[in-house]
C-alpha cells in the first residue's frame, strides 16, 4: 500500500478525511482519497434499460434496435438522440449542449461519443455513447448525461489559485511530471457548481495521478483523489515467457524458484528465453527500446535511464535492470500487435503517438505498478519480485490502458470493472501458452510469479462470487467476478473470439458502466461480429450463471450463422 508522506500542515487538518478507496493499480488497496463527495448512483433494471432510480433516466439501454438513416456516424448518432431526446432526458432535441468527442469504428460496430457542456464548460463525467451496427441500427447506448445548470459560467477565483491550492494540499514542492487545469461544471445530487479541475503527477513525495476539484466561486476544495490506474531494426533479448514458474511448471519456494532480491539461480536462468525485440530504434549507432508498439520512457523514480546501448542484444539476466526493460518491451509489443494485427482492432494510446510508454523501474521502487489515465503511461515497481519480470503484471496494467483507450478516456471502475478487465487480459495472455492444465491451481492464477508467494496473495479466475450479490465494495476483489466469468467464456469459445468480444464490447461503454452493462455490451458485440448461434448461446448462459441479467433475442440473431439456413440448434428457448 502506498502511504502519503511529506504532507504539510494542511494535510494534518485533513487527516480525518483520509479513507482508502479502490485503485486501478496492481495490488494496493487503493489510491489515497483526501476528499470525495458521495457520487454513487442507485439504479435498477427496467426491461432493456438500467435506469437511475432517483431521476428515472436511463443509464444504459440494451438491444435498442433503432434504425437510423444512412450517413456519417455522427449524423446517425445525432438522429437517434434527437428522436429520443425525451427518453434520454436531454435538455433539448437540438442537442446544442452535446459536443462530438470521438468515433471508433470497430469490427462489431461503430461507437460515437458526445460530451455534455453548459455555456462552453464541460460537464464533469457527463457523456453519451451511441453504438451503431453495420446495418445502421442503434443497438447499445450509455448515458451519464446530467440535468446540470449554472447561474454563471464565469469563475470568481483564478485557475492559478486553484493550482496552488491543489499543490499545497498535496505538499507538492518538487518536480511534476505533467499538469493541466480546466474549468468544469460539477453536478452531483441535484446541485451544480463551477469548478477548476487540476490534474498533476508529482515525481516525488505524494506519487499519484491526482485530480483536485476546487469551487471556482468559493475556493472550497471538494474533491481530491489519486486517479492512478495501477503495466526499425530487430534486436534480441532474454525474457521470461510469460514467467519462470509457469514455463517450468514450478511453485514459488521450490528449490531455486525464489526472488532472493533479484539473485540468479540455475533454475531461474534456465527459464530465460531469447526472443526477438521487433522494430527497435537505431539512431546514430545507438539501439533503443523504442518501437511502434512499445517504448521505454524513464519518467518515474528511481531514474535508471532508458537502457539504450550500442548493441541490439539485451541478453541480460534478471539481476540486471535491463532485463526488466527488455521483458516489458517484448510482452507489450507482442500483445499490442496481437490486438491490432491478429485481431484487426484499433487499440492504441490517445494521449500520444507511437508505442505504449512505460517505465520498467518506477513507482519509487515500491512493490506496486500502475497505469495513468492522464499520461497514458505504465510504471512498474521493484519491491518483492520485480513487477516487470511477470508478464501478468505487465499485461494487467496494459489492460487498464486498453480499457481507457478503446473508450477514449471513458474507463469505468464501477464494481471494479477495470480491475477485472486487467486481470482478464493478463490471464488470457498467460493461459494461451498452454503451460498449465485446468486441474492445476495455477491455471487460474493471475500474477503467477509476482504473487501467490510471501510478498502477496495474487488473484485468481476461479472466484466463486456471483454478481451482484457477492460484491464487497473492494475493486480488486469484485473485479474477480468479471475476470472469472469471462475466462469461462474464453475456455468455451477460444481466446481470439473471447478477446475480440471483450475489446469491442468495452469500446461501447463509458465511465458509468457497471459489470452488468459491460456483460450486455460484450454479448452484443459478439452478435454484431457474427458469432455463431451456439457461441452466442454459450456466452449468454455463462454470463447469466455469473449473475448478469443479459439476453439477446431471435431478432438479434437473424443474420448470424445458422439462422440464414434455418438452423436454430442449441439456441435456448428462454432467449426467444
Amino acid at each position: 500500500m502506498r502511504k502519503p508522506i511529506g504532507f504539510q500542515a494542511m494535510w494534518l487538518a485533513l487527516a480525518a478525511l483520509l479513507v482508502v478507496s479502490p485503485a486501478f493499480a496492481k495490488k494496493s488497496p487503493g489510491p489515497t482519497v483526501l476528499i470525495s463527495p458521495d457520487e454513487s448512483v442507485a439504479s435498477e433494471m427496467r426491461g432493456n434499460a438500467r435506469v437511475d432510480t432517483e431521476t428515472g433516466m436511463p443509464i444504459a439501454l440494451y438491444r435498442v434496435g433503432f434504425a437510423v438513416d444512412p450517413g456519417t456516424p455522427e449524423q446517425m448518432a445525432r438522429q437517434y438522440l434527437r428522436e429520443n431526446a425525451s427518453v434520454l432526458g436531454l435538455r433539448s432535441a437540438e442537442l446544442d449542449d452535446l459536443v462530438h468527442h470521438a468515433t471508433r469504428e470497430g469490427r462489431a460496430a461503430t461507437t460515437v461519443r458526445f460530451k455534455q457542456q453548459i455555456s462552453g464548460v464541460r460537464v464533469y463525467g457527463a457523456e453519451i455513447t451511441v453504438t451503431i451496427d453495420h446495418d445502421n441500427v442503434v443497438n447499445f447506448v450509455m448515458s451519464t448525461y446530467k440535468p446540470a445548470s449554472l447561474a454563471s459560467a464565469a469563475p470568481v477565483r483564478s485557475a492559478y489559485e486553484a493550482r496552488q491550492a491543489a499543490f499545497d494540499l498535496l505538499g507538492v514542492e518538487g518536480t511534476v511530471h505533467y499538469e493541466t487545469t480546466d474549468l468544469v461544471a460539477y453536478h452531483n445530487k441535484g446541485t451544480t457548481r463551477l469548478a477548476h479541475r487540476v490534474r498533476f503527477s508529482p515525481l516525488e513525495g505524494n506519487l499519484g495521478d491526482w485530480e483536485v476539484l476546487r469551487d471556482a466561486h468559493t475556493g472550497e476544495i471538494f474533491k481530491a483523489v489519486d486517479q492512478t490506474l495501477y503495466v526499425p531494426v530487430d534486436g534480441t533479448g532474454d525474457v521470461f515467457d510469460p514467467d519462470p514458474l509457469s514455463s517450468a511448471g514450478a511453485t514459488y519456494n521450490d528449490p531455486g524458484y525464489t526472488d532472493g532480491n533479484d539473485a540468479n539461480t540455475p533454475q531461474l536462468n534456465a527459464e530465460e528465453f531469447s526472443r526477438t525485440l521487433r522494430d527497435i530504434d537505431l539512431t546514430g549507432g545507438i539501439h533503443s527500446l523504442t518501437g511502434p508498439w512499445a517504448e521505454v520512457v524513464d519518467w518515474d523514480t528511481p531514474f535508471k535511464g532508458d537502457f539504450s546501448q550500442a548493441s541490439s542484444d539485451w541478453n541480460f539476466d534478471r539481476f540486471d535492470d535491463a532485463f526488466e526493460a527488455a521483458n516489458t518491451y517484448y510482452h507489450i509489443d507482442v500483445y499490442m500487435r496481437y490486438m491490432n494485427v491478429t485481431l484487426g482492432l484499433d487499440v492504441r494510446p490517445y494521449q500520444y503517438p507511437g508505442g505504449v510508454q512505460f517505465d520498467p523501474s518506477g513507482f519509487g521502487g515500491a512493490d506496486n505498478s500502475s497505469y495513468s489515465t492522464g499520461t497514458g503511461r505504465l510504471r512498474f515497481g521493484e519491491g518483492g519480485v520485480d513487477d516487470a519480470e511477470d508478464a501478468d503484471v505487465v499485461i494487467h496494467e496494459l489492460g487498464h490502458g486498453i480499457h481507457d483507450w478503446v473508450t477514449n478516456g471513458g474507463l469505468s471502475q464501477v464494481n471494479g470493472l477495470s480491475e477485472g478487465v486487467g486481470d482478464y487480459f493478463a490471464q488470457s495472455y498467460s493461459r494461451s501458452f498452454g503451460q498449465w492444465d485446468p486441474a492445476d491451481p495455477a491455471y487460474h492464477w493471475v500474477f503467477s510469479w509476482d504473487g501467490h508467494n510471501p510478498f502477496w496473495g495474487g488473484r485468481r479466475t476461479n472466484y466463486t462470487g456471483i454478481y451482484p450479490d457477492d460484491l464487497v465494495g473492494q475493486v480488486h476483489t469484485d473485479g474477480q467476478i468479471w475476470s472469472t466469468c469471462n475466462m469461462r467464456i474464453w475456455d468455451a469459445i477460444g481466446q481470439e473470439k473471447s478477446d475480440a468480444a471483450q475489446l469491442e464490447g468495452l469500446a461501447m461503454t463509458n465511465g458509468g458502466t457497471n459489470q452488468q452493462d459491460a456483460a450486455q455490451a460484450v454479448l452484443q458485440s459478439a452478435v454484431d461480429m457474427g458469432y455463431t448461434v451456439s457461441e452466442i448461446n454459450e456466452m449468454q448462459t455463462i454470463f447469466q450463471s455469473c449473475g448478469y441479467d443479459v439476453m439477446v433475442t431471435l431478432n438479434d440473431l437473424i443474420f448470424t450463422d445458422g439462422f440464414e439456413s434455418g438452423d436454430t440448434t442449441g439456441w435456448s428457448n428462454s432467449s426467444l
